[in-house]
């Protein structure tokens, strides 16, 4: 398990450019059209940026796979365990923002 989850973060860390670049472009696609910005829309962007980090790098660094089959685990529970660390990261980045934002009301007023 502890050899799945240095894999996983070693897969997660080539994803990571792609990930946030695909995520920032989704973001402002999404906010151009609504105008705001809330919780769903960021997980909304973020789901969607991480699908299209995926696909672009399954398509273009295929050589990088190999690596990683070799282990004995799935491509398959490498792509779900990255996506879980990524939700998760941006679950606690939102949390700590929606808790910052609330103090900086209280300390306002």
């Amino acid at each position: 398990m502890k050899r799945l989850g240095i894999l996983t973060l070693q897969y997660y860390r080539l994803l990571l450019l792609y990930n946030i670049a695909f995520t920032i472009l989704a973001l402002l696609i999404l906010i151009f059209d609504k105008a705001a910005i809330n919780t769903q829309i960021f997980l909304f962007a973020k789901v969607i940026g991480f699908i299209a980090a995926v696909s672009l790098h399954h398509f273009s660094a295929k050589e990088n796979y190999f690596y990683f089959r070799n282990t004995g685990f799935g491509m398959k529970r490498m792509v779900i365990n990255a996506f879980v660390i990524d939700i998760t990261i941006c679950a606690l980045l939102i949390t700590i923002f929606k808790i910052l934002l609330y103090v900086a009301i209280k300390l306002k007023n």
